[in-house]
Parts: structure tokens; C-alpha cells; sequence
């Protein structure tokens, strides 16, 4: 049986968490090599600058790696970085439940539905159908 540690909370600058996404979704010629790499990285939208001031911090946190002039994520950064997608998820699934239940007296059809949608009871369409039976 093997045990692994739990992730380690990381907090970074929200330019620090993009480059991360973008290694995490691709790895990427690093930036500083050359033009053209610079260019390719600018075509997708990366600041060369940024990546160069954000990437050492990020390969110290061993969130990221360079190997033989490529930068990409390392399985803790991927990690971590849906880790942050996932309670990103569950915030803002969150709200729509807080904002639901504000609402409730008005219609309490629509809170249930909205209720046993967010915990998976039924599907989106089932609890587009109740919502409107309920109405009606």
C-alpha cells in the first residue's frame, strides 16, 4: 500500500496560476531560448517576461520543470492546479445554492429543483421538468 502526502497549499499571483494552466494544458518551448519560441509563446497568448520571472519560482515549488529546453508542469503542479479548479467549482456551486435559497419563497419549486441538481439526485433535464410542473 502506498501513502502519499497531502497537497500542499500553494498561494501564488493569479499571473503565476495562468502559466501554470497553460503548462498543465501543454508544455511549452521555454520562452528565453529563442525568438521564435518567444513568438510562439506571445501566439498563445504568455508574456516571455512573466514567464521568466514567475518560472523559477514555480520549478522551486516543484510545480513546474525544464527538461531539454521545454517547461511544463510536474504531476504536483497539475495536482494543484485542479485541485484550485475543483474548490473554484465547489465556491461558486455554492453561491448559486446560497442565492437559490434567498429566493425560496418565491419560488420554492425552483430552489428543489436547483437543491437535487446540486447533489446529483437528477439530471439537468429531470429538474427542468419538475421545475416547470411545479409551476404549472
Amino acid at each position: 500500500m502506498q501513502f502519499s502526502a497531502p497537497l500542499p497549499h500553494v498561494d501564488l499571483a493569479e499571473a503565476q496560476w495562468g502559466l501554470l494552466a497553460e503548462l498543465v494544458a501543454a508544455p511549452q518551448r521555454d520562452p528565453g531560448s529563442s525568438t521564435a519560441d518567444a513568438e510562439a509563446a506571445v501566439a498563445r497568448g504568455i508574456d516571455p517576461g512573466q514567464v521568466q520571472r514567475d518560472e523559477p519560482l514555480l520549478s522551486w515549488l516543484k510545480l513546474t520543470e525544464r527538461r531539454d529546453g521545454w517547461l511544463g508542469a510536474t504531476a504536483l503542479g497539475a495536482a494543484v492546479h485542479y485541485r484550485r479548479l475543483y474548490e473554484s467549482s465547489e465556491l461558486r456551486l455554492s453561491e448559486v445554492a446560497r442565492m437559490v435559497e434567498e429566493h425560496e419563497r418565491a419560488a420554492p419549486q425552483l430552489t428543489l429543483a436547483v437543491r437535487r441538481l446540486a447533489q446529483g439526485v437528477v439530471s439537468f433535464e429531470e429538474a427542468r421538468r419538475g421545475a416547470a410542473r411545479r409551476t404549472a
